[in-house]
């Protein structure tokens, strides 16, 4: 029993502004089952019939910079501190069927 789930690398969806990238991260799962964190193809060989139940999150998170307004007046950059904030998060529950 062999199965492959998912995109091939040149199917992947992705638009032409695509600024911050997902994190993809698996939060139900059987053990044989995995995904690749950077573009969210799952992957794996079942170990037996039926059904599983997945759950699957992606997180955008975005760099946020602390800049000093005086420095800005005269037209330059001057980064004081960084952060991560979160921007966005989905979680899809859904079943895959082994046959």
């Amino acid at each position: 029993m062999k199965t492959q789930i998912g995109l091939k690398a040149d199917q992947q969806v992705s638009g032409y502004f695509d600024i911050e990238k997902a994190v993809f991260r698996l939060d139900q799962r059987p053990g044989w089952l995995n995904i690749d964190e950077a573009t969210g193809p799952l992957s794996g060989t079942p170990e037996a019939v039926g059904n599983v139940e997945v759950a699957v999150t992606a997180n955008i998170d975005r760099q946020v910079r602390n800049l000093d307004e005086k420095v800005l007046v005269w037209g330059n950059e001057k980064v004081l501190s960084t952060n991560i904030e979160r921007i966005g998060a989905a979680t899809q529950k859904f079943v895959i069927v082994v046959r």
